[in-house]
């Protein structure tokens, strides 16, 4: 239990940490490794809150950012913390009327789950070949889009309103296998922010 609230707390931390850099001065005179931004995002397979500092490159047409999730037992059957590292294309921006939308995002994350249960190498209990997936590492693609404008009153660059479709490596393998086997869709909808400094 301890445990699991440490790293609520780094979750925390680290949310406070990207906003807190704001004060570091301009974009273009901040380090590489300062964060340029924060997303807080409801489900989309990595809990069902997620929060974390970003980087983006490329003028934003790319992103990286590192989530810490949970999940309680309420939604999950039980309560899990994830930690996923997310990265997105955004080859497009439209502009208009002060507002920005990037009606296309492509991207890749992959995510790990803590918890004993969870297991990134076969344990020994189980035959060889008897998973083909890990279930403490889940890789999936992303699809979605966002839209956003300035809000300088806040000191931020742009406030972002985003969606992502996410498909799991375990969804994309057994619908590609059987369509029908996927009850619950393929993809798990994700919603979020994302707050540019």
């Amino acid at each position: 239990m301890a445990a699991r609230w440490h790293s609520r707390a780094l979750a925390l931390a680290l949310l406070l940490l990207a906003l807190d850099v704001r004060a570091e001065g301009p974009p273009d005179e901040r380090p590489w490794y300062v964060p340029d931004h924060a997303a807080l995002q409801l489900a989309g397979s990595i809990g069902l809150l997620s929060a974390g500092p970003g980087w983006g490159f490329l003028d934003d047409a790319l992103d990286a950012q590192l989530l810490l999730g949970w999940a309680p037992p309420a939604v999950a059957g039980e309560d899990f913390l994830t930690v996923t590292l997310k990265g997105q294309w955004h080859p497009f921006r439209l502009r208009w009327s002060g507002w920005s939308v990037r009606p296309l995002t492509v991207g890749l994350l992959l995510s790990y789950t803590f918890g004993d249960e969870y297991f990134v190498t076969l344990p020994d209990r189980y035959p060889d070949g008897y998973y083909w997936f890990k279930t403490g590492l889940r890789p999936a693609l992303l699809l979605g889009g966002s839209v956003g404008r300035p809000v300088p009153a806040l000191g931020l660059r742009n406030l972002e309103g985003y969606v992502e479709l996410v498909a799991t490596d375990y969804r994309l393998v057994h619908f590609l296998r059987n369509p029908v086997t996927v009850e619950t869709g393929l993809f798990s909808l994700a919603l979020g922010a994302r707050l540019r400094f």
